[in-house]
């Protein structure tokens, strides 16, 4: 199998989320960061003179998540409560310990920036040359150009990962009139550092986004006054982050209608000292800080590897990209974009998107033709503009999980069931479709009986709720009423979902349809298959088994209810969705191990890498 070299722009959290994935031994691929900083960790490093361009962190910044909600899947932030909100260093130093547990920095160059990456991948980068910058020699790399200060480099890639975050280009909207005829100072928020050098100062902040109200809240002790503006509907947004801020400890002048500190309408005009406001208020400020977000940016991409420039420039999104991660002009998924989505939680979203490139680089994904790509952008129901890539994390990631067949359709009646079904049929079995959903598996059987052009072709269907043990026993009584011997089981039905929820035996609901459905069907019909040997059982389980060290046998525990927040209800989703995959791989084990071979009821489970199906 070829050995993928990529090319991963940018040294933060999400190109180290994306080197620590592509470098294991699940994947053949050969990472390399290029990161145009002296250090790792992008944004998350603290510079308190504001020169580096990639960092916009402030002196006293905490996170706006609990720490258990941001970390890796394999790595805890260590010393803290799992509620913990932490300091921008505290981050800093947990990305440094990941990268040193996984010894990460043998595939990191740093001071290199990335000037260009032309259509045959080829990036050249300049790297700078001083006494603590020692270049080693790369295998690949072309030497264009040098002097005492710095040295230019080109060097192929197979793929493109381009992971340089969206926090350097700031944007401060243009359709405020007179903006730039003021007489005082106007800031971005990325300028920001600490609250003290504007004690005594009369401050407007634009914008009601995270970092606007967490900055007014450091502002407001210290500031003569405090002027927040924002648009009317930003009034919800507004309202949580006031409750996320109190919750880690951020008193935001919960008495907001105080001498110090007001909320205003957006700015109407500024004419020289003076700014006026919607609701006919004006006030004369020291100065502005806007804390209007920023502009995605890839100055590097060139030629057929650039993004839509008028949709990034003039609406603000990246486009085409198929799943706000791949250059749909790229469907063998060498060009592909980490963390795009904002209001989401990073790390993990970047640690799930680069398993999802690993494995399309590595054949275990196939992703839509280019026409389809384009055809499911174009026909989707995002807004195009701002906000297009404000996403519900929940939503998005589970499709992410489905993408690497985490989720297999349930029973029969469509996808890997469907189709396993038909061709035993084509063969000459004898198929009974076990589904919960009587009408769906009808349609299945006709669509089967039509593709195989057999009319009458042997197949049924018998009704089977595997999350329900009485419906399990009476699906095994329907069965023998019919008096058929059985040579094939196949436990293909399976869930995932990222919602509490108990069975009517009061066990999670994943792990009752997952595991203890199919391991009471089993049971059930041991003596038919022994009766009908030689004949076999097949367990469709997945390798996200791995994904946990075992099994919680404390009911209690494991049927505790999932956590409130987006993140946190995905993470318990998919650990109780692994824990049952899991248990999928230990019953089959102890089946072979208690039938033996002499019993010639053979036991084999699977998991499948390249079928793309439609979960239900």
């Amino acid at each position: 199998m070829k050995r993928h070299r990529v090319c991963i722009v940018g040294g933060g959290a999400s190109g180290l989320a994306c080197v620590r994935v592509l470098a294991s031994d699940d994947y053949n691929c050969e990472p390399t960061i290029f990161e145009q900083n002296p250090f790792i960790c992008g944004q998350w490093h603290y510079d308190p003179d504001g020169i580096s361009e990639t960092t916009a962190v402030y002196k006293d910044l905490r996170t706006n998540l609990p720490c258990s909600v941001m970390q890796f899947s394999d790595f805890t932030f260590p010393n803290n409560e799992p509620e913990s909100y932490i300091s921008c260093k505290e981050v800093e130093e947990y990305l440094i310990a990941y990268a040193e547990k996984h010894q990460l920095f043998k595939y990191i160059v740093l001071n290199a920036k990335v000037d260009s990456i032309d259509e045959t991948f080829t990036v050249t980068y300049t790297v700078r040359i001083d006494t603590k910058n020692e270049i080693s020699k790369r295998p690949y790399q072309n030497l264009l150009k040098k002097n005492e200060y710095y040295a230019v480099y080109s060097e192929q890639f197979d793929a493109i990962c381009v992971a340089n975050g969206h926090y350097s280009e700031m944007y401060i909207p243009d359709d405020i009139s007179g903006l730039y005829s003021q007489t005082f100072p106007i800031y971005h928020s990325r300028s920001y550092r600490e609250a003290d050098h504007y004690r005594d100062k009369c401050v407007i902040v634009v914008g009601a986004s995270q970092s606007g109200v967490d900055i007014c809240g450091e502002l407001a002790p210290v500031a003569k006054q405090v002027i927040l503006s924002m648009k009317e509907e930003n009034q919800k947004d507004f309202e949580h982050v006031l409750n996320q801020l109190r919750q880690s400890g951020k008193q935001l002048c919960t008495d907001y209608l105080s001498t110090t500190f007001s909320i205003v309408p957006p700015i109407e005009r500024i004419d020289k000292d003076t700014v006026y406001f919607k609701n006919q208020t004006s006030i004369k400020p020291d100065l502005i800080i806007f804390a209007t977000g920023y502009e995605y940016r890839m100055p590097f991409l060139q030629g057929k590897l650039q993004v839509d420039q008028n949709r990034l420039l003039k609406n603000h999104y990246v486009y085409p990209l198929y799943k706000h991660l791949f250059h749909a002009n790229f469907p063998d998924g060498t060009l592909s974009f980490l963390a795009i989505p904002y209001r989401i939680v990073p790390f993990p979203l970047a640690e799930i998107q680069s398993h999802i490139v690993a494995r399309v680089l590595c054949g275990k994904i196939s992703l839509p033709s280019r026409d389809d790509m384009l055809y499911e952008i174009d026909h989707s129901l995002l807004q195009h503009n701002r906000r297009y890539h404000y996403i519900n994390m929940i939503n998005y990631t589970e499709n992410l999980f489905e993408m690497m067949n985490e989720t297999v359709a349930t029973g029969a009646n469509e996808g890997i069931g469907k189709v396993t079904a038909r061709e035993l049929v084509r063969k000459g079995w004898h198929v009974i479709i076990a589904s919960r959903n009587k009408e769906k598996a009808q349609y299945a059987i006709n669509t089967i009986r039509q593709e195989i052009n057999m009319p009458d072709a042997p197949i049924d269907f018998i009704q089977l709720d595997l999350s329900s043990l009485t419906s399990i026993r009476k699906f095994v009584d329907d069965f023998h009423q019919r008096q058929l011997p059985l040579h094939l089981l196949i436990n293909n039905a399976g869930i995932f979902s990222s919602e509490f929820r108990l069975s009517e035996i009061g066990e999670e609901i994943q792990f009752t349809t997952n595991h203890l459905g199919h391991f009471l069907l089993t049971n059930l019909l041991l003596d038919d298959l022994q009766a009908s040997i030689p004949s076999r059982i097949v367990i469709v389980s997945s390798h996200s088994h791995l994904h946990v060290s075992n099994i919680e046998y404390d009911d209690q525990k494991r049927n505790q209810p999932f956590p409130t927040s987006s993140i946190g209800k995905l993470r318990a989703g998919y650990q109780c969705y692994c824990q049952s995959k899991l248990a999928n791989v230990m019953m089959c084990t102890e089946l072979v191990h208690r039938l033996g071979p002499e019993s010639k009821v053979y036991c084999n489970i699977l998991h499948l890498v390249r079928y793309k199906s439609l979960a239900t």
